[in-house]
C-alpha cells in the first residue's frame, strides 16, 4: 500500500468509474493530492426486457450446477435480483466461475464465498477453456450485460455444456456537464476499469485522447488499443492499492 502522501499533487486524474463504484478510488487519489476529475463514462441500468428473463433464470436456479459470472456488475445485479425475488438461498447449491479478480472479489463480498473457478488468465475464453467437463444434466447460468461479448456463452457451448446467458444489466453513457468534459480534455491521467469504460468515454469527449491512460487489466488495455489509445501503464490488479501504484509510476515516470 502506498503510505507517503502527496505523489501525485498538482496533477489532475480523471476516474471513470460508474459513480457508485469510484468513491474509495477518488478518496485514495486525493490523499496523494490528485486534482480528481469524477467523470462516468458508464452507468448500470436494468436490462431493456425488464428483467422477466432474468427473473425466469432465477426462479429455476435449482436446475444449474454452476453460475458464471462474467462481471462485478452481473454479481451485485443479479444478487439485488434475486434478494427481491426472495431466492437468494438458491445460489447456496450452485458452484461459482468467475472471469477474474474483482468479479470474485464483488462474490466474496456479496455471498461470503470464494469462488469455485478463476482462470489464470483474467479472459472470458480462458474461463470457458478452465470449466471441467460437463455431466449428464450439467446446466451453467451465466448473468451478464445486456450488450456484453459473446466470448463465454460460445466457448461454453463449445466445450459441451447447456448454457443459459441471460441480460442482468445494461450498460449505459451518461451525459457529463460541458465543465467537466473541458477539465478531462487536459487532465493529466485517465483512468480506465473496463471496455465499456473506454467506448464511453470516447462516446462523451468525441476527441482524440493524448492523456496519459492507467488501465485495470489487460482486456480494457487491449480496447485501448483496438481504439489506437496508448495505454501508459496497467495495474497488476483491481484493487485500490495495485491502482493507485499504477498511478503514481506512471506519474514518476513522466
Amino acid at each position: 500500500m502506498i503510505s507517503e502522501q502527496g505523489l501525485l499533487k498538482g496533477l489532475s486524474v480523471v476516474v471513470t468509474r460508474a459513480s457508485h463504484q469510484s468513491a474509495t478510488l477518488i478518496k485514495a487519489l486525493e490523499r496523494q493530492g490528485a486534482d480528481v476529475i469524477a467523470a462516468p463514462s458508464i452507468a448500470i441500468v436494468p436490462p431493456l426486457d425488464g428483467g422477466q428473463p432474468l427473473d425466469d433464470a432465477l426462479l429455476r436456479l435449482d436446475r444449474y450446477s454452476w453460475v458464471a459470472f462474467t462481471s462485478a456488475n452481473a454479481v451485485a445485479a443479479s444478487l439485488a435480483r434475486g434478494a427481491r425475488r426472495g431466492v437468494i438461498r438458491r445460489f447456496d447449491h450452485l458452484k461459482i466461475a468467475a472471469v477474474g479478480l474483482a468479479t470474485a472479489e464483488k462474490v466474496l463480498e456479496e455471498m461470503k464465498r470464494e469462488v469455485d473457478l478463476l482462470p489464470t488468465v483474467y479472459k472470458a475464453t480462458e474461463l470457458a477453456r478452465a470449466f471441467p467437463e460437463p455431466k449428464k444434466n450439467d446446466r451453467v447460468f451465466v448473468p451478464m450485460a445486456s450488450e456484453g461479448r459473446p466470448d463465454l456463452a460460445a466457448g461454453l457451448r463449445e466445450r459441451g455444456w447447456d448454457v443459459d446467458a441471460v441480460a442482468a444489466y445494461r450498460t449505459v453513457t451518461p451525459s457529463l456537464a460541458t465543465a467537466v468534459t473541458e477539465k478531462l480534455i487536459n487532465a493529466d491521467i485517465i483512468i480506465f476499469a473496463s471496455p465499456s469504460a473506454v467506448q464511453g468515454h470516447i462516446k462523451q469527449r468525441g476527441l482524440s485522447i493524448d492523456n496519459q491512460i492507467v488501465c485495470i487489466g489487460n482486456v480494457t488495455a487491449e480496447a485501448c488499443l483496438a481504439k489506437g489509445i496508448q495505454v501508459g501503464a496497467v495495474a497488476k490488479s483491481p484493487s485500490v492499492g495495485d491502482l493507485l501504484k499504477a498511478v503514481i509510476d506512471l506519474a514518476v515516470s513522466h
